[in-house]
């Protein structure tokens, strides 16, 4: 039984770190792709795909550091941030009826019914969610389990 719950922790951890840089090279694409003209949506000044990439950023350094509890509050700063620009985006996305978020057919803004794909907002917010599963059921309970058993990690 213990042998198993190893294996299943592993295929978490995996899957988080999967996802994880997974999001991270998507952001790091999107973000090249706005310094070379396909421009991504702004927040006040700041395209939204450097927010992201730095949301991701602190969502890797969060499962590379071990220690305090600094590993908890990089995650929640990235995941939270990232989380709510995947919501707005979805939410504007659906409510105008296209064209607010990057698509999987090309990675510029969707501005007419020519350019197909996957909004990015929506694949982002599916990711960000099973991301915080993946947390919450590895690296986090871990974290906790061993803060309950007087442990240091």
């Amino acid at each position: 039984l213990r042998e198993n719950n190893m294996t299943l922790e592993k295929v978490r951890t995996l899957a988080l770190w999967a996802l994880i840089v997974f999001g991270l090279l998507g952001a790091v694409k999107i973000s090249y792709s706005n310094l070379t003209g396909n421009p991504c949506p702004h927040i006040v000044f700041v395209p939204i795909c450097y927010v992201v990439l730095i949301a991701y950023g602190l969502m890797a350094i969060s499962i590379v550091t071990k220690g305090d509890g600094l590993t908890h509050y990089f995650f929640g700063i990235g995941w939270g941030v990232a989380f709510l620009i995947a919501l707005a985006g979805s939410v504007a996305e659906f409510a105008m009826g296209g064209g607010v978020c990057p698509s999987s057919g090309g990675g510029s803004l969707r501005a007419g019914a020519e350019n197909t794909g996957t909004p990015l907002c929506y694949v982002s917010l599916v990711f960000l969610i099973v991301i915080l599963i993946l947390f919450l059921t590895g690296p986090y309970r871990k974290t906790c389990d061993a803060h309950n058993a007087g442990l240091e990690i």
